[in-house]
């Protein structure tokens, strides 16, 4: 069933996906910063908006990104299991042709080989 674009559970959403969105990027630049605190807060908010609105390919890159923050902060059993979560949503819901499924295999690749500087 389409959206009514002028109706306020359409707008809503669309708020909901922007906050997403900045949650996610700022949460990334904390991430790359060093300032995981805030970095995983704001992954963490923007993961449990993207479960509310079942949107399961944000699901995917967000947990992806979890990963990789997880990764930067040195909690690879953390890491792992964010990118294994990740490729199960993404193999699930849309194969194994797509950038994000080889986006994720290259992450959980660099989880494995860290220690010779390969990523």
């Amino acid at each position: 069933m389409p959206f009514n674009k002028k109706s306020n559970h359409y707008k809503l959403f669309r708020q909901k996906l922007k906050l997403i969105g900045t949650l996610s990027r700022s949460g990334m630049v904390a991430g790359n910063n060093g300032d995981f605190d805030s970095a995983f807060h704001n992954c963490k908010q923007a993961l449990l908006l993207a479960m509310e609105l079942k949107k399961e390919c944000l699901v995917a890159k967000l947990l992806n990104n979890l990963g990789i923050l997880y990764y930067q902060s040195g909690a690879w059993d953390k890491a792992l299991l964010s990118y294994e979560k990740s490729m199960s949503i993404v193999i699930k819901n849309y194969g194994q042709h797509n950038v994000l499924y080889k986006t994720i295999q290259k992450n959980i690749t660099c989880l494995f080989s860290h220690h010779h500087n390969f990523c």
